[in-house]
């Protein structure tokens, strides 16, 4: 009866340590689970593009060290959750939790943020500090009434124009040419120097220089290179100003509320960033790119800065106009580009 009584004893407490050992593992790994915070993030670039290798895989890296693995973003480029036009809705809706849009292809839905496609700046860096200072200063309304806000924005170097067959050094050579445009601000831009604007979205831009629909076209050397563009075109211009392309990166509003301050922080960090490094990283590769393209038979004109100067004369009015569109939609255009403007001043010296 003794030795029945000492086993029960033994088997009791034995079952009461591996309880407890079984308690100790098993709540340290469910507390890390549900500390992970796991972030759909989409656009629309190949996995290839320079923005999915370097700037997309920055951010990632950066909001993860930041937070020590509270937050890991999944991936997905190539329009594999919504097509570029869907994506500030389903941004929006939650599909994706951080989504990427381009203001001048929603200028439907952002049409304040299309100030950034103006000519006020030449580098994708100075492009960059002045609209990730916009975006989260008098460009927020904007998006917030989307239910998002941005994380990170960018832009890319100014356009250049490149033609086929006409070598361009003046203004006045534009006059009568047949370019293709992304459409919107960028035609008024082409229109103010007598070119006849075609718009055509950038997959269709090879064919339709290929077969003479076009005969050139305004665009930077980053996005040129990832279409094979400089393939087709014999000149381009270097330092002209034919607007810039505006992309920014936004999360869902109520994504964003349900996360601790400190995780908040760490992401506008890490976009804040991005930002500075997009801008870095598109300059060095335009860089790159133009001396690849001279060795390759490209011949570049550079515009001196007086050149510059007489280069701006036929869009000294667009400014105006683009207020003008706006304060008749009803939108604060003046307030957006006087801040625009200031911040503008205060990057380009």
């Amino acid at each position: 009866m003794k030795k029945t009584l000492a086993v029960l004893a033994l088997l009791l407490m034995f079952s009461f340590i591996v309880t407890g050992c079984g308690d100790k593992k098993d709540t340290p790994a469910q507390s890390t689970k549900q500390q992970v915070i796991t972030l759909k993030m989409a656009d629309i670039y190949p996995v290839t593009h320079i923005y999915a290798t370097d700037v997309a895989k920055f951010f990632i890296n950066r909001v993860e060290e930041l937070t020590q693995g509270r937050v890991k973003i999944e991936y997905y480029p190539a329009e594999q959750l919504g097509k570029q036009k869907d994506l500030l809705n389903l941004t929006s809706q939650g599909v994706a939790d951080i989504g990427y849009m381009a203001p001048t292809v929603l200028a439907g839905q952002l049409p304040l943020n299309t100030v950034m496609a103006l000519p006020n700046y030449t580098t994708s860096s100075q492009g960059s500090k002045i609209y990730w200072k916009l975006a989260n200063g008098v460009l927020m309304d904007e998006f917030k009434k989307y239910g998002v806000r941005p994380v990170y924005a960018f832009t890319t170097p100014q356009y250049d124009v490149c033609t086929v067959k006409k070598e361009v050094k003046k203004p006045e050579d534009l006059k009568g040419l047949k370019l293709r445009t992304p459409g919107g601000i960028y035609d008024k831009i082409a229109q103010a120097y007598g070119v006849t604007p075609v718009v055509i979205p950038t997959t269709e831009v090879y064919e339709a220089t290929q077969r003479g629909v076009v005969e050139g076209f305004f665009m930077n050397y980053v996005t040129m290179n990832s279409y094979k563009l400089n393939e087709l075109v014999k000149y381009s211009t270097m330092g002209a100003r034919f607007g810039a392309f505006p992309i920014v990166e936004c999360i869902n509003e109520k994504t964003w509320e349900k996360m601790p301050e400190d995780v908040k922080k760490a992401i506008m960090q890490a976009g804040e960033e991005t930002s500075m490094h997009a801008g870095e990283v598109n300059d060095r590769e335009a860089a790159k790119l133009a001396g690849e393209f001279e060795k390759k038979g490209l011949k570049l004109y550079r515009l001196s800065p007086e050149e510059e100067k007489l280069w701006k004369e036929p869009i000294k009015d667009l400014s105006q106009i683009w207020i003008e569109e706006m304060e008749k939609k009803g939108l604060p255009g003046k307030k957006v580009y006087e801040e625009f403007d200031k911040v503008c001043k205060e990057v380009v010296r």
